[in-house]
């Protein structure tokens, strides 16, 4: 692999950023090739030690939640949950639920209130609070930090949904003794509650509630990076990755790109893409894109502004890290994932512009990336099957 990485001209993985900027590991020098990265308010991220850490704003997040360091970039999310650190709060409902609190280390690994929650042997619906807006027919995904302190056994269950047990819109999650999320993402059609319930003879401590929507109608709930908000819901913009590269680090009418990343979320009818692109337009481009339909990916080759063709791919799961590589060339374009070629084309074009850019978007500012980017490699010739076939196992 450390040949085949000595012909890239650029590689990007998540190991250095300063505020505005993603750093190229290649080039090393003069012309850097490094994106641009503007994000205007503070975030949260996963550090390498597991715990939930503010991130300033305009600094591009390196998070671990995947369990391995990956680039995050987000399209932009609200916490519908109000007072997402705080149950005793009124807008709390405690159903057949005995709610205590006490000074604790939280996810965020400092001393704070962390509230402590057990069931009543009485039957009832459990925690749950009303989302502060109605859906427009998304799905809602919902989200906890949650450990066990006490009960028979390693685990003890808890159910979380955007509905009640009864009605069976969520998960019903076995949780252990130290800090975990636990989530559910309503595949279409989600609920406007946040529902906790957990099983009758356990204790468990919560914190850092959300609830969100999906990005389209009858499309699937999100569940990302963590929103705290008080007594009112908080969005988030999206991250905006651009301006990476340039004309000397970019073929102009042949090459490879590869891409290993995981999606939010496996989500139809919306793309999420990385391109190169000519000065950041849709008239010359090569793009990669999550999206059309479920666990589908699409490469989208744009010559003289006209689309010259799609081909597609599919993975098992969108939201799991995937390597995928597109070949261009006039006459010799191809999709391969995660070591196997599975679409080509033989189709004819010609960029009449200048490859010069590359981002995380489908190349011309919109459709931006929504997932987590372990790698991005640019390379300014096309490699051969068996070099491709490397590159993506």
């Amino acid at each position: 692999m450390a040949k085949l990485l000595d012909k890239a001209s650029i590689i990007l993985t998540p190991t250095g950023y300063s505020r505005d900027a993603i750093h190229n590991v290649k080039p090393s020098e003069s012309s850097f090739g490094d994106m641009t990265f503007v994000q205007n308010g503070t975030t949260t991220r996963v550090n390498e030690n597991g715990l939930v850490e503010t991130v300033a704003s305009d600094i591009p997040r390196i998070d671990y939640s995947k369990g391995s360091g990956a680039i995050l970039a987000e399209l932009g999310a609200t916490n519908q949950v109000r007072y997402s650190e705080d149950f005793s709060n009124a807008l709390w409902t405690k159903d057949a639920i005995t709610l205590t609190s006490s000074t604790k280390t939280s996810p965020r690994g400092v001393s704070q209130t962390v509230y402590n929650i057990t069931s009543a042997l009485a039957s009832g619906d459990g925690l749950f609070a009303a989302f502060a807006s109605t859906p427009s027919g998304q799905g809602t995904g919902v989200s906890i930090w949650i450990k066990r302190t006490s009960g028979a056994g390693s685990t003890g269950n808890v159910w979380i949904g955007s509905g009640t047990q009864s009605s069976g819109t969520g998960n019903l999650v076995a949780v252990g003794n130290e800090w975990q999320r636990i989530s559910y993402a309503a595949p279409q059609y989600g609920g406007t509650q946040i529902y906790i319930d957990p099983e009758y003879g356990h204790y468990f401590d919560i914190w850092g509630a959300q609830g969100e929507y999906g990005l389209v109608s009858g499309g699937t709930g999100r569940i990302t990076s963590y929103i705290p908000t008080t007594s009112g819901s908080v969005t988030r913009i999206r991250d905006n990755y651009f301006d990476g590269g340039d004309s000397s680090l970019i073929g102009s009418q042949e090459g490879v790109l590869f891409l290993e990343a995981a999606a939010i979320a496996n989500q139809a009818g919306r793309t999420r893409g990385v391109a190169l692109s000519a000065s950041n337009s849709a008239a010359n481009r090569v793009v990669l894109f999550f999206g059309f339909s479920s666990n589908k990916i699409t490469v989208r080759i744009q010559a003289s502004a006209s689309t010259v063709l799609e081909i597609y791919g599919t993975v098992t799961d969108q939201t799991a890290f995937n390597k995928i590589a597109v070949k261009y060339k006039s006459g010799d374009i191809a999709l391969w994932i995660n070591g196997t070629e599975v679409a080509t084309s033989t189709a004819s074009f010609t960029f009449n512009a200048t490859l010069s850019e590359l981002a995380l978007d489908q190349g011309n500012g919109s459709q931006h990336m929504d997932g987590h980017v372990k790698q991005l490699i640019v390379f300014k010739e096309i490699l051969s099957d068996a070099e491709i076939t490397e590159l993506t196992s």
